[in-house]
Order: structure tokens, then C-alpha cells, then sequence
């Protein structure tokens, strides 16, 4: 964005909360500011709207410039209008959430740029806590603007969404083969807590499997073994 706003104009941008699960945790995606104002800062990536786009577009651009990635879930979150959060100007946030299986920011990450920086997210009632393999410790507060309130809300709509839709399966990598174990561990990450193995079980068969929403797509005895015992079955989820 310019680092200098009109005062007398009101600028409408998309800033985009991106997220993955990497070896059972939760894991959100930051751009480090270059310019001012908060320069030097960890921030949401975002862009102006432009005057022929839409905020969807926009957020779908902006997405294809900072991850060119080919699988990624992206939904509107929120608009965030506070007078005061952007000292240029008066600027508006539309927020968007995007989830992306760990396998697509691998990749994007293996190229090394310094600005971006994966960073492990927590959240009880303490507030946010954020950390990277750096040692780099965070809060909502460090964040630049006032993205830790967009992450805030960013987390619990994910949170919450977890029960009623299929957003935990666009954190797996591969939506045609895989174990409950590993749908387990996104809710875990998710919810940052444990779940119980045997109630998340009964509730995803009830949902999914009695449903025709999820198949099995190997038998138990032919499928590949998760450490002793009965090997685990794998699952596809349908295209309905």
C-alpha cells in the first residue's frame, strides 16, 4: 500500500489471515512490513482494492501474487472500519480468511523469502501468543495495525465453523486418502486442545460416513499400519 493516504478520501482494502496445520499445529502465515507506518512489524498481507475490482478479486489477486498456490479455501471474515487503525488515513479492511493444506505453503516457503515467516498460533484467555523457529515471540499486540483483532476474530469463526461445515478438511493434504487420525489432529490444532479419539470418532462416522459424505476407500486389514495394533482405515471424502 502507499505510504502516504489522502486524508480526505477513504480507502478500502483485503487483508488475508492465511492458515495452516504443520505437525499438529496450528500455523498462521506473516509478511514483515518494509515501509512504513509500523515498518519492520509482522502483519497480515493485504492490498488497496483496486477501482475495477471487487474485494473478492482483490483478495484472489492478492492471493496469486504473495502464494501461488493451486488448493486454498478463501471466505470473507470481516470488515474492520475503526477510524483509527491506519494512521495514513481512513482506511477500511475487508478481511478474508484462507486455509491452505501444508503441502501447498511448503513449497512457497522453500523459496526462502525473508518477508515471510510461518509462525505457530495459540490462543486461550490470555490472548494470542505466536512463536517461529526463530525464537520470535508474539502477541496480538506486536502485529501491525490492528491485524491481532483480525486474527482474534479470524480464529474464533474458524473455531466455531469447525462443527457445522467442512473446513477442516481443506487443512489435509489430500482430501481422497486419509486416516481420522490426521482430521483428529486438525481439530486439535484448531481448538488447541485435545479431543477424545473415540467421540470424535462415533460424531465424524455419524456425520460423514452415515451420510454418504465420507467413504472408506481401503479395508482396515489392507490398509497402511499406524504403529500396533488393528491397521487404520483410510477415508476419501466425497465430492457431495
Amino acid at each position: 500500500m502507499q505510504e502516504a493516504l489522502t486524508q480526505e478520501q477513504i480507502f478500502v482494502t483485503v487483508d488475508i489471515m492465511a492458515l495452516t496445520v504443520q505437525d499438529g499445529e496450528l500455523k498462521l502465515l506473516l509478511s514483515r512490513r518494509v515501509r512504513p507506518p509500523d515498518q519492520g512489524r509482522w502483519a497480515l498481507f493485504g492490498k488497496l482494492i483496486g477501482v475495477e475490482e471487487t474485494a473478492e478479486t482483490a483478495a484472489k489477486a492478492l492471493l496469486e501474487e504473495m502464494l501461488p498456490v493451486r488448493e486454498v479455501f478463501l471466505e470473507q471474515l470481516y470488515t474492520f472500519s475503526d477510524r483509527e487503525r491506519d494512521p495514513r488515513g481512513r482506511v477500511i479492511s475487508i478481511a478474508y480468511l484462507a486455509v491452505l493444506p501444508w503441502k501447498e505453503l511448503q513449497g512457497v516457503l522453500s523459496a526462502g523469502d525473508p518477508k515471510l515467516r510461518l509462525f505457530t498460533l495459540h490462543a486461550d484467555g490470555g490472548g494470542l501468543r505466536l512463536g517461529s523457529p526463530d525464537g520470535t515471540e508474539l502477541t496480538g499486540e506486536d502485529l501491525a495495525f490492528d491485524h491481532g483483532t483480525i486474527v482474534e476474530t479470524g480464529l474464533l469463526r474458524l473455531r466455531g465453523k469447525l462443527h457445522y461445515t467442512d473446513i477442516a478438511f481443506h487443512f489435509l493434504n489430500d482430501t481422497r486418502s486419509f486416516f481420522l487420525s490426521e482430521l483428529q489432529g486438525v481439530f486439535e490444532a484448531v481448538l488447541d486442545k485435545p479431543v477424545d479419539g473415540s467421540n470424535f470418532r462415533r460424531a465424524m462416522l455419524g456425520r460423514y460416513v452415515d451420510t454418504g459424505r465420507m467413504v472408506q476407500v481401503e479395508h482396515p486389514s489392507t490398509a497402511r499400519r499406524r504403529g500396533r495394533g488393528r491397521p487404520a482405515a483410510l477415508y476419501c471424502l466425497t465430492e457431495d
